[in-house]
């Protein structure tokens, strides 16, 4: 909305004077007052009492090796370690670094991450709600309602490269709406260098802009624009090329045939699921591979919850996309500032670089990172915009009663999900076993079946064999030598000493063999394991042999839980 619209529709006590600034600058106050609310139910889960082992979920992968930032010859040879190094981005890794030479370790940086991830966030947010209406009641609720839906979205406190993507995809976005040229390319080329996914479809949105696209096939192909846009285009690519560098020494890059005789891809409950409950690959809705921004979690083509971020994301968009070209055939003034030409764009941008991604999945990463960030942002936006519309129209025709049921509806939902954060946080469920390993010499290497080895490469700075968490199936080669560990470990579990057990335990170099004492009692193995790796799911019980192996001179460290043996005697 132009300035001089919003003066001419607004209620009086929404016009700026000198007798209600104060009122002007409270939608800013009190977004400023939510995001410290959201910042400070982070900061308790990830600094306050009893955090010392707490670690960002996905951070567990991404800090698999940063014990050789201190130390170049740790985790020599091991694979987590090798594979996760190569997989974070040069930015990423470089900021590790310069943290390190700060004094502040790896963790405590990726905790850390989050405080001013969100802060750069909400700026750019409120910048990108103010591209599309000078209200400040509308600015406020597109602002707080974009930020609401990163809280619960896991990226913000991821810890990961998705985390520093957020406010670059906001910044583009921004840039491209209010005609920043120079904000909208510095953003998208360091998206492409850290998060390259969602800068190829903010590259479509910023190329449909720049050529003025009008629907269905009117451009201006004018030399000028061309040009730019191509070179553009190129920077990104070689940006994004970046990124990609060395990682075809861990393909080939997994392909939608192949995917679907991996277990943990089409088990529902598996690590990397990719299908619904019927078994069918879920491309509408699911986290991995759904079109659709998940705002609800959502797990398959007929999952009723996808009718449901439809209509919190893409129907809000279609109603703006057609309003702003209705007005724009019939020569209207735009209420929008002329912004709402990007609700079409975004949609338009998303639908052909998912559809090309879906079509040679998985080769350019997962096609749901093409289209659910910047639909999600774009979604929201235009939703809370829609409720902002709402809003002033019932206090125009004075229904104040429902004006202040919406208002207060709003305010309260907002600082709900600003009090409720998804924070990501995960913590060992036994930080005994997380000392006792990182007690050990930093040279140890590590095998075993107990769901907090997960936690070890990134707390405690030792070689793992191989972790349900780090089983990431889209590089092949990868994927087979942690299936490979896998594995071995459940291999090694039998504790009987037999030709296979000590191949095992030569082949890998092992020191220290820790397992889930349930597990060694039963024969069953964890939850987590079961979801990662196909059949069998069960050895022979073998609990009864540690007293062999205690009475052979080993070390072997029990508690309730869990069973460590430092294996040097088996060697």
């Amino acid at each position: 909305m132009t300035d001089e619209c919003f003066e001419r529709t607004a209620p009086p006590y929404l016009i700026p004077t000198s007798a209600n600034q104060r009122w002007l600058t409270s939608p800013v106050a009190l977004f400023c007052a939510l995001n410290a609310l959201a910042m400070f139910f982070y900061w308790r889960a990830a600094f306050g009492v009893g955090s010392q082992w707490a670690i960002p979920n996905d951070a567990r992968q991404f800090l698999s090796w940063t014990a050789r930032i201190a130390d170049p010859t740790a985790m020599q040879g091991n694979v987590l370690a090798d594979y996760w190094q190569q997989t974070a981005p040069l930015f990423y890794r470089a900021l590790l670094y310069a943290s390190h030479g700060a004094g502040v370790d790896p963790v405590t940086m990726m905790k850390s991450l989050g405080l001013i991830v969100l802060p750069a966030s909400a700026y750019f947010a409120w910048r990108l709600a103010s591209s599309f209406t000078a209200d400040p009641y509308g600015r406020f609720l597109g602002a707080a309602s974009i930020i609401a839906a990163a809280l619960h979205i896991d990226a913000i406190f991821s810890g990961t490269p998705r985390a520093i993507a957020v406010p670059l995809i906001l910044m583009t976005l921004t840039g491209i709406a209010s005609e920043r040229r120079s904000m909208a390319v510095s953003g998208l080329l360091l998206q492409a260098m850290i998060y390259p996914a969602p800068a190829i479809t903010c590259l479509g949105i910023y190329t449909l802009d720049r050529l003025r696209w009008k629907p269905p096939f009117t451009l201006e192909w004018d030399l000028r624009r061309l040009t730019e846009v191509m070179l553009v285009a190129l920077a990104v690519v070689a940006a994004g090329l970046m990124f990609k560098e060395g990682l075809a020494d861990w393909g080939p890059t997994l392909r939608l045939k192949d995917a679907l005789h991996i277990y943990s891809m089409t088990d529902f409950d598996g690590r990397s699921t990719i299908v619904g409950a019927d078994g069918s690959v879920a491309w509408l809705c699911s986290r991995r591979i759904g079109f659709l921004p998940a705002i609800v979690n959502c797990r398959g083509n007929d999952d009723p919850r996808l009718l449901l971020n439809f209509a919190l994301t893409i129907a809000p968009m279609l109603a703006l996309a057609f309003l702003h070209w209705r007005r724009v055939r019939r020569g209207q003034p735009m209420a929008d500032k002329g912004a709402g030409r990007l609700f079409l764009y975004a949609l338009t941008a998303a639908a052909i670089c998912y559809l090309l991604a879906a079509s040679i999945a998985f080769t350019v990463h997962l096609p749901s990172r093409y289209s659910q960030p910047v639909l999600a942002i774009m979604g929201i936006l235009a939703l809370a915009l829609c409720l902002a519309k709402s809003f002033r129209w019932a206090l125009a025709r004075s229904f104040r009663l429902p004006a202040a049921i919406l208002g207060i509806g709003l305010v309260a939902g907002l600082t709900a999900a600003f009090a409720t954060p998804k924070t990501t946080m995960v913590s060992p469920q036994h930080d005994d076993l997380i000392a006792l390993v990182s007690a050990t010499p930093r040279s140890t290497h590590v095998a075993g079946v107990e769901e907090d080895l997960d936690f070890v490469p990134a707390l405690a700075g030792r070689a793992l064999l191989a972790s349900p968490e780090h089983d990431i199936p889209y590089h092949r080669r990868y994927h087979r030598l942690n299936q490979t560990g896998l594995r071995a470990s459940l291999q090694m579990a039998t504790l009987d000493r037999s030709p296979a057990f000590l191949r095992e335990l030569y082949r890998h170099r092992i020191d220290l063999l820790v397992f889930d004492r349930t597990f060694l009692a039963t024969g069953i193995l964890p939850k987590k394991y079961r979801h990662s790796m196909p059949p069998p799911h069960r050895i022979n019980p073998s609990i009864a042999r540690i007293a062999a192996i205690r009475a052979k001179g080993c070390r072997v460290v029990e508690t309730s839980h869990w069973v460590a043996i430092f294996t040097g005697c088996l060697r």
